[in-house]
């Protein structure tokens, strides 16, 4: 298989237009499709059968190719706004190929490296420190974010202790709603990267709200 590079593909038209430079740069070189060209095309008209039977038309190919993808997708040639789309169709062609050989070793190894770049590029230590001192600001002095962190299937999870005089009862202190919601905006300013994760507030060990990054 002859790779195609993935730096030149989205220089040439941006994101949303990948389809069309991959597909035109094989007709002029005078080169069959490759199974990654077919697939981002099956993918952008949602033939979902289309996928399937290429893959399993040309499974010897896909793993190199989407090692292909997520090999530009986590290096700094890559547009931080394209690594999610990347990583997207790598994923789902290896979700595919495990479903149809068993073997989910590929899939695995796309997971494993959407984890790590999005620890390693996502959360940024300025902006974590920033969202502390933010989030801290939002409640008064009577919030203390104890956890920044990932998950393995990168999601974002923050944890804050609420000072159990800050109103309500003794116990269960009120979180306002705007506070909230202001709290999610903060973080989705300062790490656009997150796609998912949630921000929870307790005090003494007791659960006082969860607010979903969606």
């Amino acid at each position: 298989m002859k790779s195609i590079k993935w730096s030149s593909v989205y220089m040439a038209v941006g994101l949303f237009a990948i389809l069309i430079s991959y597909s035109n740069m094989a007709v002029a070189q005078d080169e069959a499709p490759t199974v990654g060209q077919l697939f981002i095309k099956a993918f952008d008209e949602n033939k979902q059968e289309e996928m399937e039977e290429l893959v399993k038309a040309r499974a010897g190919e896909v793993p190199g190719e989407v090692k292909d993808i997520v090999q530009f997708a986590v290096s700094d040639q890559c547009p931080p706004n394209a690594r999610e789309y990347l990583f997207n169709i790598a994923g789902l062609m290896a979700k595919i190929y495990g479903e149809q050989t068993g073997d989910q070793r590929l899939l695995d190894a796309v997971k494993l490296n959407y984890t790590k770049m999005m620890k390693g590029k996502a959360l940024d230590d300025a902006a974590v420190e920033s969202i502390k001192k933010e989030i801290a600001a939002l409640g008064g002095g009577q919030w203390r974010v104890n956890i920044v962190e990932l998950n393995d299937d990168g999601s974002l999870n923050i944890e804050i202790d609420v000072n159990e005089a800050s109103g309500g009862s003794e116990l269960t202190p009120k979180i306002d709603f705007k506070k909230g919601q202001a709290a999610r905006d903060l973080v989705k300013s300062k790490l656009p990267d997150i796609k998912k994760g949630k921000i929870s507030w307790s005090s003494m060990g007791i659960g006082l709200k969860t607010v979903f990054i969606e």
